[in-house]
């Protein structure tokens, strides 16, 4: 249990991380954003940022790195359900950010606070929010006219000739994975011939994440590994343009 102090009691010094899961679209960004003004307004002063375990960024290491300058940096999970082993490796991140800091000031102290699901308070909340749903309008009122229309696009099969199945899950977004998703997606964009060719795909953890940041190019079967942006533009260029794996970066290949 952590103490029971008001929020006008945060040491001074001290900086907050609020760790979500990230998602598809703006919506994990926009209510990640929320928050962290929601904390801002409650904390006058204190520092606090937002980060993502997966799928988005800024990461934690990302994030640790804006709070470096604090005492005490206090990393709040705001995601439920909760995953132990999740938060177990969380901590080892934590651990290894702080061990490449350099050591010509002082490090910070890092505390990660219990996770939402945890918290009794949570069950006070969760009540008080349905008795006031109770009073909402059925969703017959809130659908639209048109609830039963699909977009065309969902009955359509894509033309594309790869798939680039790209890990964003939490090990592969801690190092930098989210940030890498968006830099593939603006040369893709960037060439024109090859929005058209390959199409993206995120997925969560490919597993072998001693190698990441990873990508896998499909039906080709060929794993990418250690991706930085450099790695990226050879890729598209050399791989998905030209055809030819770039075996400098390849971890594994199907039948190879």
């Amino acid at each position: 249990m952590i103490p029971s102090e008001s929020p006008q009691t945060l040491p001074a010094d001290t900086a907050i991380i609020l760790l979500g899961r990230g998602g598809l679209g703006p919506a994990a960004r926009e209510e990640m954003q929320s928050m962290v003004e929601g904390v801002r307004t409650a904390l006058p002063g204190a520092q606090v940022e937002g980060a993502f375990v997966d799928r988005e960024s800024p990461s934690l290491p990302e994030a640790l790195d804006a709070c470096a300058g604090a005492r005490r940096i206090v990393v709040q999970p705001v995601f439920i359900p909760g995953d132990k082993s999740l938060l177990r490796w969380l901590q080892k991140v934590a651990l290894r950010w702080r061990a490449r800091q350099s050591s010509d000031r002082p490090l910070p102290e890092i505390a990660f606070a219990p996770a939402l699901g945890s918290l009794p308070e949570l069950s006070t909340l969760l009540a008080r929010q349905t008795c006031a749903a109770g009073r909402l309008p059925d969703v017959a009122g809130t659908a639209g006219e048109d609830w039963q229309r699909d977009p065309i696009a969902w009955s359509n099969i894509p033309p594309h000739q790869r798939h680039v199945l790209f890990c964003l899950g939490p090990r592969c977004a801690a190092l930098g994975a989210a940030t890498l998703w968006q830099h593939l997606g603006d040369r893709l964009r960037a060439s024109g011939k090859l929005q058209k060719t390959v199409m993206m795909l995120q997925t969560s953890c490919q597993y072998p994440c001693n190698h990441g940041p990873l990508m896998i190019v499909h039906p080709d079967g060929t794993w990418y590994g250690k991706l930085d942006e450099a790695v990226i533009d050879r890729i598209v260029e050399q791989h998905l343009d030209q055809g030819t794996v770039d075996e400098a970066y390849c971890v594994y290949r199907r039948g190879g």
